[in-house]
């Protein structure tokens, strides 16, 4: 399926403003063709393929997720999968060989690239209580396995989720929370992580609560985003970054707020080396730019549902050749929205805006070309985006 939408690149308010002001307009318009590439069956137990996120990396492009069988048993109704292309264009599936029990279940949610590697972080709900086990896995050659870990690695008494996975040219960063509050798990090494739990400069001061949402390399240190709330404001947090330049020892670092509630939930390098992180700010979507001066005041834009079917997030923010790229939930379905400044942002028309729900997604995959993913609860979708030349 091809279809081209167009990304409008500024507002007649905008435009307005910058021919008051004698600055030169913005570009008019972006056009940009999708072309969807089918994803091959994974070979073993037959079921639904889901996607979940999508990097490149290495000598191509690997997409995340897993299938959902058609014939579930008592004790496993979903196996992680994994494909791999070198265009964008004909995908083949990897090899999984997992062994262990939660890693055999796995749908794999999160995946990043260090020095042409991949990690992967995979998850399934389950056990005594119905909490996700998390599995991490690595390519073995040319299948991908998962890593044994003791269950306080990820869970325990002072677990509270584990979130995305970001990778950097010294490794990869796993970003979390734990009762002490924002947790990581690092690595040079795929076949396991540190965790880092109780580390002054993450742990919550006894006034402040705090929630790590995503992570990001930007060029010599490691940036984690969230929010926090001081005792008494829990329902108004403030944006915050954390940064440490080894991802073992870390310092918190002020963001501005603005009124309302406000949370960071991904963070990605621009072009010039600028910092951008994207968030909530109240009812709408916003972005927060870190330069030589630090972080400036968010820019907001898009706007959160008045009814939800889940909680609004953004759920990826990639640099591509396109220029920045973030699928954001609505908390009533998906969208995708550009900039090519970082500070003006329009929606882009995408083939699939699936509705908000535990099962569906939709993402753009890190790196250099545009790829997005989707699942909208009838199956795994990938496209490739291309712009077109005016």
């Amino acid at each position: 399926m091809c279809s081209r939408v167009l990304v409008v690149m500024a507002s007649l308010g905008a435009l307005a403003l910058a021919a008051c002001e004698g600055e030169s307009a913005p570009p008019e318009q972006v056009e940009m063709t999708w072309v969807e590439r089918p994803l091959p069956p994974h070979p073993g137990p037959p079921g639904r393929t889901v996607v979940r996120d999508a990097v490149e990396c290495g000598d191509g492009w690997w997409v995340a997720g897993a299938v959902f069988l058609d014939r579930p048993t008592e004790t496993r109704d979903t196996r992680p999968a994994l494909w791999f292309s070198t265009d964008r264009e004909r995908w083949e599936p990897v090899p999984v060989g997992a062994r262990t029990y939660w890693g055999r279940r796995a749908i794999l949610n999160s995946i990043a690239c260090s020095r042409d590697r991949i990690a992967v972080v995979g998850a399934r709900s389950g056990g005594a209580h119905g909490n996700p086990r998390v599995t991490t896995f690595w390519m073995d050659g040319r299948t991908l396995v998962d890593v044994r870990a003791v269950f306080t690695q990820y869970g325990g008494v002072s677990a509270t989720n584990v979130g995305p996975i970001a990778g950097g040219p010294a490794g990869w960063l796993i970003t979390g929370n734990r009762t002490s509050g924002p947790g990581v798990w690092w690595t040079d090494d795929p076949r396991g992580f540190t965790r880092v739990e109780g580390e002054p400069g993450l742990t919550d001061d006894g006034d402040l609560e705090s929630l790590a949402q995503g992570a990001g390399w930007a060029g010599e240190e490691w940036v984690v985003v969230g929010a926090g709330a001081r005792t008494g404001r829990h329902l108004d947090p403030d944006p915050l970054a954390w940064t440490s330049p080894d991802g073992l020892t870390w310092a918190p670092e002020e963001m501005p707020a603005a009124d309302g509630a406000q949370d960071v939930h991904r963070v990605t390098v621009l072009d010039d080396g600028r910092l951008l992180a994207v968030g909530r700010s109240d009812d709408t979507f916003a972005a927060w730019v870190r330069d030589d001066d630090g972080w400036q005041g968010p820019v907001g834009f898009g706007r959160i549902a008045d009814s939800w079917h889940g909680t609004p997030y953004v759920a990826s923010l990639a640099t591509t050749t396109a220029g920045v790229l973030a699928s954001v939930s609505t908390g009533d379905h998906y969208e995708l929205w550009h900039t090519s400044d970082a500070r003006t942002w329009q929606r882009v028309e995408v083939p699939l805006q699936p509705q908000t729900a535990g099962d569906h997604t939709l993402s753009v995959a890190a790196g250099g070309e545009v790829l997005v993913v989707a699942d909208a609860g009838d199956g795994g979708h990938v496209w490739a985006g291309e712009p077109v030349s005016p």
